[in-house]
């Protein structure tokens, strides 16, 4: 993505948070147009301890209380999505951005020989998922608004 279009959606976003926080009768507080613009920077699935770090050493003083405030509102405005990969981690939960992303799904790739220590996580895309929400809908007469699927593994040698 070129630096104009990520400009772009950086002021989108913030005028969704903005809209948001004015409906909600929430502060509009600097902080968080930070922390939204940093995880909106990030190519990769976050938690809060890593984004904690990144504010600490970028030089901005927001407390991790803050950083979890402000992860529940973008969680409610529909900014970011959670998940939970079954990694070991002080804090279990995953997040990454949505408001431009399309539905996908995850392969969780933990280290061999590990306690489930994540190696690397793959976002991918399968037509076939398409079909089998489409026969559930059919089948149980309901509109499907989202999914989550995850596959854990190791590699093969």
């Amino acid at each position: 993505m070129d630096t104009l279009q990520k400009e772009k959606n950086i002021t989108l976003i913030k005028d969704v948070l903005r809209n948001y926080l004015l409906e909600k009768g929430f502060r509009n507080t600097p902080e968080r147009y930070t922390i939204l613009e940093e995880i909106y920077n990030m190519d990769h699935h976050f938690n809060v301890d890593d984004l904690y770090l990144l504010m600490m050493q970028k030089k901005y003083h927001v407390s991790k209380a803050t950083i979890y405030n402000t992860i529940e509102i973008f969680l409610d405005a529909g900014l970011i999505r959670k998940h939970q990969f079954g990694e070991k981690t002080l804090t279990s939960s995953s997040y990454e951005k949505s408001y431009f992303d399309k539905q996908h799904d995850h392969l969780v790739i933990y280290k061999k020989d590990s306690d489930k220590e994540i190696q690397e996580i793959i976002e991918f895309c399968d037509p076939r998922i398409q079909g089998i929400k489409e026969a559930i809908e059919e089948a149980f007469n309901v509109k499907i608004n989202s999914h989550s699927l995850y596959f854990y593994g190791t590699k093969n040698d």
